[in-house]
């Protein structure tokens, strides 16, 4: 089960949650059929973009969109999420799904390689009530995407972050998936950060936390040093859910034009399309065509 906690450590001077995302990330994994580079990095937006959609967003209109293009041998990625209750709900892609890399000298996913140094992050808020969306566009640090985040918070928002992702995947499948992210209050002081820091550095990896089935709750104790973390909220979840429709594809079709679609009819009397989210194909015969074309002179 996708299981994330929120809690306070510090005596409240420091929020922090954390995240297991293994069974998110392996349905990912075989909808889209990736690769296990490619599921260490889809893992790793997934679970980032989850973690926002519960801190981030209050409201069940708001919306966050996530592109990510390092010009890496991944291309874009895109992710968008939506909250829902006390869940976020992600959809996301990488433009090339396919990019199997040698590990690293360490024996790690190639994560930074695969994504890229040479681009950007954009995060795009959207606000259904408001009709109004804000930009937050930052360099790409490392491509190693907890690195990317980081680098955002602290230059978009002004939060002095502390953000850890890892997926553990093999030739069989994801293993384990997760994160966690800590961020100080406004009267953290260095003695705070002197913990946390202290902590951190003895702390073992994400992935191998949760590999040694390390609770949430544990997890947070051990990254923040604070036997006496208080858990506030512990029935949260991140889930995948995409909203593709068959009218959706029909409005696509519509928006290439007359034109487009007058060639199409002619050359190719149909038309397949395939979602980029949950690879769901729709498939359009030549009268649907017609149909889309003769609804325009309406």
């Amino acid at each position: 089960m996708n299981r994330v906690i929120k809690g306070l450590a510090c005596e409240g001077k420091v929020s922090v949650i954390a995240a297991d995302t293994t069974e998110l990330v392996e349905e990912l994994r075989k909808l889209q059929d990736l690769t296990p580079t490619t599921t260490a990095v889809l893992g790793r937006v997934a679970t980032i973009s989850g973690i926002m959609g519960l801190t981030e967003m209050k409201e069940n209109e708001d919306s966050i969109t996530i592109q990510i293009n390092g010009r890496g041998p991944v291309g874009s990625i895109v992710c968008v999420v939506k909250r829902k209750q006390n869940k976020a709900i992600v959809k996301l892609y990488a433009e090339n799904e396919k990019v199997e890399l040698p590990l690293t000298e360490k024996g790690k996913i190639a994560v930074g390689k695969a994504v890229g140094t040479n681009g950007f992050l954009n995060i795009i808020r959207e606000n259904e009530f408001t009709k109004k969306s804000y930009n937050g566009l930052v360099p790409l640090v490392s491509g190693e995407i907890a690195e990317d985040f980081t680098e955002y918070f602290a230059q978009s928002q002004q939060k002095p972050t502390v953000l850890a992702l890892g997926v553990l995947v093999d030739k069989n499948g994801v293993k384990r998936s997760g994160g966690y992210m800590i961020q100080l209050m406004p009267d953290a002081t260095e003695k705070e950060i002197t913990q946390i820091e202290n902590a951190i550095a003895k702390a073992q990896s994400v992935s191998e936390m949760l590999e040694q089935e390390m609770s949430l709750e544990e997890m947070i104790r051990t990254v923040t040093g604070d036997e006496n973390a208080l858990f506030l909220i512990n029935d949260l979840g991140i889930e995948f859910q995409c909203d593709c429709s068959k009218d959706r594809f029909a409005d696509g079709l519509a928006s290439l034009g007359k034109r487009e679609l007058d060639d199409m009819i002619l050359e190719d009397e149909q038309a397949n399309t395939k979602c980029h989210f949950c690879n769901k194909e729709y498939h359009f015969s030549k009268e649907e065509l017609q149909k889309i074309r003769n609804d325009l002179e309406k």
